[in-house]
């Protein structure tokens, strides 16, 4: 079991002379669920993921030549078929199969809208809400500068919104979902994201069955109300989207049949990652000498693939896992075990990072000390390999800068102190580890991230200033009361709440403004030209969309059971549909 209860008796302080902010975490709820019993399932599976390989490349195919630009043909309805298909690919999570196709397709489009000034798109008739939303958003998601006023068209005399709009479900979904690609001073997606979100709520608590309530409309409609889109985890939202693409009418049967072998061909690659880095952390038996640490190997592993689900990134996505898995050691140790003092000796040993000084620990930070050493001394050795020593350099010193914030906040906590805001949260920036992990992400791509790719990560982009606020935010808000029950120092709630003399509601409405201008912060980065590949920006951008899936209600990754449970067997366990032919 998790929990700091089961400490066992060589560990566990003496009550009356020891305080120890003591979490009673949840248990793992996976247990080996996931681990592969013998060598045969491992190569059952990947003589699986062959078959299917082979069996979908006629598919694939097919849809290179679908998304192929007539160059004779430059007429709108071609152009707006062309972006339906290349929104419909990448919804359904195939379009890693056709990055170069896309990359010389949308300049094109972009330039021929972009000839005659956008009439097509801000005058025209021949494109209506839906069709024109999608333009804006694919483009937008691809760092194209489309201004929002192709909207103008559809706002009234006194620029706002028509409410007639509202019959019109698709587009009514289509403009809340563009919505999200706002940046600043763009008061029309604002006022849209209000305006859509009103409409959908309206639908979604209406009753009836008009022709403007179709179930298939509806399942989307709640669906985007609880998840938009821009802020998905890719893979969980392909899963999602495929379902609704097969109850669409004029769905491509082609492109179907091609999304759901990809995914099950994935998630038989996942499956042999997964399993191999449960089988990695349940060696450790931390379930038993460090019984207070959270077991969330399968959560961790999770949260790579909602960074990268591609399979050119299967190695990263081990390599990030066990980071993560690092990181949740340390936040529990100095968040949910250790003292002050404790935590003094682990820090100066981190300070000093030799394994010469583990004798000076207590048994408990021996283990934890030398683990993290060790994951550390196996990426040097392997980016020594490859040739890029500094991709684990970089690595290693976002370890340390997380080891003085955690060591800051026990400060903090040991005073009594309740920083300002202003102070608090650059430290705070730090320990919701989003630089750490998006360094991490780089260190797995081999062939991408280059030296200047982690001198550009350590500037401090805005992209990571921006996830750093939405993911130090949203946690704070749905973990703050349950801390500061068991000790903790104080959150970014009680600090701005303590400063401005404000309610916790009033704190939290304002904390969500700040989210809300971080992600137009992150969208910006993605404006082209971009400092660096898009592959790149793509890392920070999935981390803050983990983040926003995993703690908009509650902390989902400590209570995985309660907010990503399913979502985890939809991705790892249950498989789209056999397929006959390849016996899959």
């Amino acid at each position: 079991m998790d929990g700091a209860e089961n400490v066992p008796s060589e560990q566990k302080p003496c009550r009356a002379t020891v305080a120890r902010p003591l979490a009673q975490f949840p248990a793992d709820v996976w247990s080996d669920r996931f681990l592969l019993s013998n060598q045969q399932d491992m190569i059952t599976k990947e003589e699986r993921v062959k078959a299917y390989a082979k069996e979908i490349k006629p598919l694939q195919e097919e849809v290179r030549a679908k998304l192929a630009m007539d160059d004779t043909d430059d007429s709108v309805i071609t152009r707006v078929e062309k972006m339906r298909l290349i929104d419909a690919v990448e919804r359904l999570g195939i379009s890693y199969h056709y990055e170069k196709e896309i990359e010389e397709l949308l300049p094109k489009i972009f330039e021929a809208y972009a000839h005659d000034g956008f009439h097509d798109l801000e005058d025209s008739d021949h494109t209506d809400l839906y069709t024109t939303a999608l333009v804006f958003r694919v483009f937008r998601q691809h760092g194209y500068k489309i201004s929002c006023d192709v909207f103008n068209k559809f706002r009234d005399s006194n620029g706002k919104f028509r409410e007639t709009l509202g019959d019109d479900v698709k587009g009514i979904i289509s403009l809340y979902e563009a919505a999200r690609l706002a940046i600043h001073r763009e008061d029309v997606l604002d006022q849209a994201k209000i305006f859509t979100t009103r409409h959908l709520k309206c639908l979604a608590s209406a009753t009836g069955t008009d022709e403007y309530r179709e179930p298939r409309l509806m399942k989307q409609v709640a669906h985007a109300l609880k998840q938009p889109l821009h802020y998905g985890i890719p893979r969980v939202e392909s899963r999602h989207f495929i379902s609704f693409y097969e109850e669409d009418e004029t769905r491509d049967e082609t492109l179907l049949q091609f999304a759901k072998m990809d995914f099950n061909m994935l998630q038989l690659l996942h499956q042999l990652e997964l399993s191999h880095v449960c089988k990695w952390w349940k060696d450790f038996n931390f379930v038993n000498k460090l019984p207070y640490v959270r077991n969330r190997s399968v959560e961790c592993y999770f949260w790579t693939m909602g960074m990268f689900f591609e399979p050119r990134f299967s190695r990263a996505r081990i390599l990030l896992a066990k980071v993560l898995l690092a990181i949740t050691v340390l936040d529990d140790t100095y968040d949910a075990y250790s003292t002050f003092e404790e935590a003094q000796l682990l820090t100066n040993a981190f300070e000093r990072w030799e394994i010469s000084i583990v004798d000076e620990l207590p048994d408990y930070l021996k283990i934890v000390f030398k683990f993290v050493l060790d994951i550390y001394d196996e990426f040097d050795l392997e980016m020594a390999k490859e040739g890029r020593p500094y991709a684990a350099y970089y690595a290693k010193e976002r370890v340390k800068d997380l080891i003085r914030s955690y060591y800051l906040e026990a400060k903090w906590l040991n005073a009594g102190c309740v920083p300002t805001f202003e102070e608090y949260m650059p430290n705070a920036r730090i320990t919701s580890a989003m630089q750490i992990l998006t360094t991490s992400s780089f260190m797995g791509m081999k062939d991408i991230a280059d030296e200047e790719a982690f001198q550009w990560l350590n500037s401090y982009p805005k992209i990571i200033s921006g996830i750093e606020v939405i993911s130090r935010l949203m946690d704070d808000i749905v973990t703050h009361e349950e801390e500061q029950a068991r000790g903790h120092v104080a959150s970014g709630v009680e600090c701005y709440m303590k400063e401005f003399g404000m309610s916790r509601g009033e704190v939290v409405e304002i904390f969500e403004r700040m989210i809300s201008d971080a992600w137009k912060d992150v969208n910006e980065e993605f404006l082209r030209p971009t400092p660096v590949s898009g592959h790149l920006l793509t890392r920070p951008l999935n981390l803050g969309r983990v983040v926003e899936a995993l703690y908009k209600h509650l902390d989902g990754y400590t209570y995985s059971a309660q907010v990503i449970k399913d979502d985890i067997i939809a991705a790892y366990a249950d498989p789209i549909f056999q397929n006959p032919i390849c016996n899959c």
